[in-house]
């Protein structure tokens, strides 16, 4: 069995299908964030957020908060406790190159990864004083539940179908997934992550190539999409495995001649 390609599982808080929301305990700040599977929860304070990889938090303020930091939204400040493990990057004014006055009124979003599992309060500070607060669970995945598509030889649509047997497929077919993690009681955990496919046997697929556009120049391609083709008849194994976690899923497929 050999890795293919690391592929990674990438959602922003433009493009989830579903999110969770909550506001700070202080009432200033609204904490959001998105994925691209649907969540068990909708407040942040009810979900545990996966560990390992950048999360990325839309931040915004509410009324009271907007009175309340007037110009100076912008000097807001992110701090994580306990800070062991933890990678925040944050941008601000420092990073505006100069251009701070135009976004004086807008509190600056930030991103965090945090190593081990725990119950972290993240404080918003405003010239060093506690502008807002909330607190988050973090934890690792068990498993990985496996959101499967596939794409018959000359069709124009996925169809999503069930992980719950050895599912026959045709020579050629496309298969796209998503990795959703899972906790240990069966609930899913909020965030993105990064997955590594990888294939046994080895021979039966190749990583799908995304063509962009084709000029007489070049082509231009987007690798990395989580997407490949079966290429050899007979049964072969998918695994996606948690880059920064120990978890994985699993899909067989058994791969008969292409019937067109």
């Amino acid at each position: 069995m050999r890795t293919l390609l690391p592929l990674a599982l990438l959602a922003t808080v433009a493009c989830g299908v579903d999110g969770a929301t909550a506001n700070g305990q202080l009432g200033r700040m609204q904490f959001s964030l998105t994925s691209d599977y649907y969540l068990d929860e909708h407040d942040i304070t009810d979900n545990a957020i996966v560990t390992g990889h950048e999360q990325s938090f839309l931040v915004e303020l509410t009324g009271v908060g907007a009175d309340d930091a007037g110009k100076e939204a912008d000097e807001i400040e992110y701090v994580m406790v306990p800070d062991d493990g933890v990678t925040l990057n944050q941008s601000g004014p420092d990073e505006d190159a100069g251009n701070d006055d135009g976004n004086a009124e807008n509190v600056y979003s930030f991103s965090v990864a945090v190593a081990d599992p725990g119950e972290y309060q993240l404080e918003a500070r405003l010239h060093g004083e506690t502008f807002d607060r909330i607190d988050l669970t973090f934890d690792a995945p068990d498993a990985l539940e496996l959101a499967l598509y596939t794409r018959d030889p000359y069709d124009t649509a996925f169809s999503r179908i069930d992980n719950d047997r050895t599912l026959p497929v045709e020579l050629g077919t496309q298969l796209a997934w998503l990795p959703i993690p899972i906790d240990n009681a069966g609930g899913r955990l909020l965030g993105t992550l990064a997955a590594d496919m990888t294939a046994d046997p080895q021979a039966s697929v190749v990583p799908a190539a995304n063509v962009d556009h084709v000029n007489e120049d070049e082509v231009e391609t987007f690798f990395g999409a989580p997407s490949l083709y079966f290429v050899e008849e007979g049964d072969v194994t998918v695994t996606l495995t948690d880059t920064a976690n120990p978890a994985f899923g699993t899909a067989s497929f058994s791969v008969d001649a292409m019937s067109i």
